[in-house]
């Protein structure tokens, strides 16, 4: 099955463009795959052809995934959980540690079948899962004198 192309970046590799859906999933597989990322997790960004929708997903963990989708960057909406979420989860974005937001964390098939819906859509908010405004939880910000 094709689509519109989406690009695919992901810890400071050169982006790929995708237009198959079973070339995005073996793509996916074989980051999810790599014993790097099975330590820690990397966001990868799937960007449509113009610019406007991004969905990051966080690959790696076998027990959980993190989704975040922007449109043009202005909206801007991350997983709602349905798992528990480990206080300290985090990833590579970038070559960056990057803090998971706060009650973001589902299942890995969850955020895979979204994925998948998000570029079938051409880049559409996936509707298989429930989002949420991004947050982090302000009680582990350190207190203001």
């Amino acid at each position: 099955m094709s689509s519109e192309p989406v690009t695919v970046s992901y810890d400071r590799t050169e982006p790929v463009t995708i237009d198959r859906l079973d070339d995005l999933d073996a793509l996916l597989d074989r980051i999810a795959a790599t014993p790097e990322y099975q330590r820690f997790p990397v966001m990868v960004s799937l960007e449509t052809s113009d610019k406007e929708h991004v969905l990051e997903v966080c690959l790696g963990r076998h027990d959980l995934s993190v989704l975040v989708w922007h449109h043009a960057f202005v909206e801007i909406a991350a997983s709602k959980g349905t798992l528990d979420q480990p206080a300290d989860l985090a990833y590579n974005f970038g070559g960056s540690r990057t803090d998971a937001y706060d009650n973001s964390a589902i299942p890995v098939a969850t955020a895979r079948q979204a994925v998948r819906e998000f570029f079938t859509t051409s880049g559409q908010r996936p509707t298989c899962l429930d989002w949420q405004t991004p947050s982090y939880d302000e009680q582990d910000e350190p207190a203001k004198d």
